[in-house]
């Protein structure tokens, strides 16, 4: 899971920051409006968690904007505000949730796992692919009916091949999908997780093809 933070103040941004990556999830983490619009621009977010107010504009001013040029990943709202105006405002701009401040570290989270789950129950909770079966809600993976125990970058991995079955995905999009900006990254990061991947599920899941990056084929 990838979020995007989008906060201003360097205090409260670095500590949710930081506690979001502590809790295993992939992390972005934006100051502006416009680092906002170019990073999701680039790239799917599981979750945004947006303040309102904000150095070059507002919360839900962006995410309107946002919203009307299909934007489509849950919003979490984190402002001081507290009417029920400015409940109603945040809402109708396109947020999915309204956290006020000051909040505890706990909430948040539970609210982000509720909008995660939220976001899970569709029809590709479940992706089967020959004799591959994906629970991405339970996090689970089996293979001919045998559950595989996965890591979570290996499932993270396995996922973002299996939503683009039978297309070659390449290594820098795996690499994005994977890890936030500030990640470090060892350049056969991807090649390691792959080579793991096919020890688990089986080699002839994965393709490889140099310039073009991997793909999950039916095994043979």
């Amino acid at each position: 899971m990838r979020l995007l933070l989008v906060e201003d103040d360097q205090h409260l941004g670095m500590s949710i920051h930081r506690a979001i990556k502590s809790d295993g999830y992939a992390c972005d983490w934006a100051t502006s409006c416009l680092d906002a619009r170019q990073a999701v621009g680039d790239t799917d977010f599981d979750l945004i968690i947006l303040d309102w107010n904000l150095p070059d504009g507002t919360g839900p001013s962006w995410l309107y904007e946002r919203r009307q040029n299909g934007l489509t990943s849950p919003v979490l709202m984190l402002t001081a505000r507290t009417t029920l105006l400015d409940k109603v405002e945040g809402l109708d701009a396109g947020a999915d949730d309204y956290l006020t401040k000051p909040f505890d570290l706990d909430e948040l989270f539970a609210r982000i796992r509720a909008l995660l789950r939220r976001r899970s129950v569709a029809p590709t909770t479940i992706i089967e692919f020959g004799d591959i079966l994906i629970n991405s809600a339970a996090s689970t993976v089996a293979v001919k009916n045998q559950p595989v125990e996965l890591t979570k970058a290996e499932f993270d991995l396995l996922s973002c091949l299996a939503e683009k079955r039978g297309q070659f995905v390449s290594k820098s999009q795996l690499e994005n999908a994977l890890y936030d900006w500030d990640s470090s990254v060892t350049p056969n990061a991807i090649e390691v997780l792959i080579s793991r991947l096919r020890k688990k599920i089986g080699s002839s899941y994965i393709q490889t093809k140099r310039g073009f990056g991997y793909k999950l084929e039916i095994g043979t």
